[in-house]
């Protein structure tokens, strides 16, 4: 495992770095987590095998032009007749096993000692949800020197969406269409090469509305929103996964929406990476490293946009998020997680339904100004899936509309 950079939230290129003017015009911000607020389950148990799936493409490959083995499968099981996938694959998921167990109990441990130290004044929330990540980056430094990961930083985003089976994004669009072909004859060597990832219900659809602008929508039928922009923000190590189960559905469904063949949206992913060797870089350790990002956007808003009215919505499901979800403007919480409710009561957090938000100030939470904000605020927002949210922003549109 490596420590990652300090660098900026965008880098020089992007049209949301200071030095750029995106972000003046970008004022309006939903930021979200990936595994369990994006997708229904944590997609991590998935990488060994997707690991697996991209050193074997490489290992035919280079049998293919008479090259012999490759430094990518130099950690992976072979027999007498070169690259054994079969036994690569288990030994990997083996491995990956015993890791996430010895996760669970560590974690258990650290949840344990947390809940027995209620009377303990002296220690914050954050204390807490720092204490809760240590299993975390520990086990992630032995995912590293296991080697169970390697060969996946090859792969990129086309690479990996061929080896997924989406469910929950719209197949409707000619991109797509072209896109499944093209990873067809990809995979066509290995037809059960595929992974499933499962969308929650509504998220592509409200991600991609939400990223249509007034002046250039010509879909009448679908509600336009007010310039908003969307950046994922997740402790997963395989950028290239999110960008494919999520991102590029949603950019194609935008493309669609909007009947045109290309666009230059961007949407950061804020994540940890892993490199052809498996080693594992947190740039995104924790619940503190969220909430950091958010306060850093937070920021770059200011600056670029001075007096201006800008908010930040954070959406997450666990209590990694929680410090980020404090941290926005508008903090929603996916789903109902016992560790993530526990400690926000634990610590004197309020968790509202969403749908609840007219008896509880919600208008004048989002229409305040930047200026007049608790920084400390505590009220949280929950919903049960991507509907409510999508009403919400609906509603947040309007308001802006009138102000």
């Amino acid at each position: 495992m490596k420590e990652g950079s300090s660098s900026t939230l965008f880098p020089p290129d992007s049209k949301f770095h200071p030095s750029q003017d995106g972000l003046a015009k970008r004022r309006r911000w939903l930021v979200v987590d990936f595994d369990g607020t994006c997708t229904e389950h944590d997609t991590t148990p998935l990488l060994p095998r997707l690991a697996a799936f991209a050193t074997r493409s490489r290992s035919s490959i280079s049998q293919s032009v008479g090259t012999g083995k490759d430094d990518t499968t130099s950690s992976s099981t072979n027999d007498s007749d070169g690259y054994n996938h079969q036994k690569d694959l288990q030994k990997r998921l083996d491995q990956f096993q015993l890791l996430e167990d010895e996760f669970m109990r560590r974690y258990g441990e650290a949840r344990s000692n947390m809940f027995s130290n209620d009377n303990d004044q002296s220690t914050s929330l954050y204390d807490v949800l720092d204490a809760l990540d240590e299993p975390s980056c520990i086990v992630t430094e032995m995912v590293s020197e296991s080697g169970c990961l390697s060969g996946l930083g090859h792969a990129d985003t086309t690479e990996v969406e061929g080896m997924l089976t989406l469910h929950g994004v719209t197949e409707t669009d000619n991109d797509t269409k072209e896109r499944t072909s093209e990873n067809e004859n990809i995979r066509e060597d290995h037809p059960d090469d595929k992974v499933v990832v499962r969308l929650r219900h509504g998220c592509e659809s409200t991600l991609s509305r939400m990223l249509l602008d007034g002046p250039t929508n010509p879909n009448k039928d679908v509600h336009t929103c007010l310039g908003w922009s969307l950046a994922i923000l997740s402790i997963n190590w395989c950028p290239a996964l999110i960008d494919a189960s999520v991102v590029q559905p949603v950019l194609r469904r935008r493309r669609s929406l909007m009947t045109i063949k290309s666009c230059d949206t961007e949407v950061p992913i804020w994540s940890n990476e892993v490199d052809i060797d498996g080693v594992v870089t947190l740039h995104v350790p924790g619940a503190l490293a969220k909430r950091d990002r958010i306060l850093e956007l937070k920021r770059y808003i200011k600056q670029d946009c001075d007096q201006t009215k800008s908010i930040i919505i954070y959406v997450g499901d666990s209590s990694t998020d929680l410090a980020g979800l404090l941290a926005a403007d508008v903090g929603i919480v996916m789903g109902n997680s016992s560790s993530l409710i526990q400690i926000a009561k634990s610590w004197g957090v309020q968790i509202v339904p969403l749908k609840r938000r007219s008896e509880h100030g919600f208008q004048s939470m989002v229409m305040t100004d930047r200026s007049e904000k608790d920084t400390e605020k505590k009220m949280l927002w929950q919903v049960d899936d991507w509907k409510e949210i999508d009403e919400a922003l609906q509603e947040i549109d309007e308001l802006w509309k009138e102000a």
